[in-house]
């Protein structure tokens, strides 16, 4: 199929445009920043979102059987002091895309979301698609208006849409800092990090090979629809347990662990359900934390 990639040259945008080029498809790969992206296989066009009338275009020219939508501003630490540039990029970007795909008729999408849409709950039951979605701080709730707009167009125009709510992803290439290698880097230096129990932040991580294989099948499968899934690794743990992980393996990895506090991240909603993952897109994820975390480890 012919593929039009937004934020190509991401974390997850470079695993994806590999994949995607070796699985067979005619990809067309877009980022803000396309030159990181140009080594990766794909043509490769400078595009941002935020220009709208560059993105018909662009998509008016390619005239994709699928885009994929994964470019964004992808987590709350990357824009915390400026919400506007937030709703501008995954919002308004988003608004963008859909237009364009109108004009240009392309069929289906497969929209990066995220599991911050969801309303934070005290009971830590499993969460599945059908949970409350609404957020005040920013990025949640840019992420709650993309999907909205993603919902709208569907409804309006017939477009066959996957929205993935995807949680925290690790893996190589992560520039961006997260848990996971802040503790690898105390862990090498032998310092100390201080963690919340469970009491205090739960945390939900799925490992890019993992989502790189579920957009895959989301690119392989009509959705018959506008639909929302899950995706994440499968494991919930305290922030002591995953620090626990990285000191096996890094030993001199020192460790405070205090009740409450912590950063409740994408655990405060509780364990991400993936039963409509499995039954629609075939997804399971296949890289456990424990073995996610030794192969960054051992990578150096």
């Amino acid at each position: 199929m012919r593929i039009f990639l937004t934020g190509a040259a991401g974390f997850v945008g470079r695993h994806l445009t590999a994949r995607l080029v070796a699985d067979g498809h005619d990809v067309v790969a877009t980022d803000l920043a396309a030159d990181r992206a140009a080594d990766r296989g794909a043509g490769v066009i400078a595009l941002d979102l935020r220009d709208r009338a560059a993105v018909i275009a662009s998509v008016a020219a390619v005239r994709p059987d699928v885009v994929v939508h994964a470019g964004a501003i992808s987590g709350p630490m990357l824009a915390r002091d400026d919400p506007a540039l937030m709703f501008d990029v995954n919002v308004a970007g988003t608004l963008a895309v859909v237009e364009a795909m109108r004009r240009a008729g392309a069929p289906r999408l497969v929209h990066f979301s995220s599991n911050a849409v969801y309303r934070d709950r005290a009971d830590r039951q499993p969460v599945d698609e059908d949970g409350a979605i609404g957020k005040a701080e920013p990025y949640g709730a840019s992420k709650v208006a993309a999907e909205q707009v993603v919902a709208a167009y569907a409804a309006a125009g017939g477009l066959d849409a996957w929205m993935l709510r995807i949680s925290s992803i690790y893996g190589p290439g992560r520039t961006s800092p997260y848990l996971i290698a802040g503790l690898i880097a105390a862990g090498r230096a032998g310092g100390a990090v201080t963690l919340a129990d469970e009491r205090g932040a739960m945390r939900q991580f799925v490992a890019v090979e993992d989502v790189v294989d579920a957009v895959a099948a989301a690119v392989a499968t009509p959705a018959g629809g506008c639909v929302a899934v899950n995706i994440t690794g499968g494991d919930y743990r305290s922030e002591a347990e995953i620090g626990e992980i990285v000191r096996t393996l890094l030993p001199a990895l020192r460790l405070d662990v205090v009740s409450g506090g912590g950063e409740a991240g994408d655990g405060v909603i509780g364990p991400l359900a993936l039963g409509r993952a499995a039954q629609r897109l075939g997804y399971r994820p296949k890289i456990g934390l424990e073995d996610g975390i030794a192969r960054l480890v051992a990578a150096g």
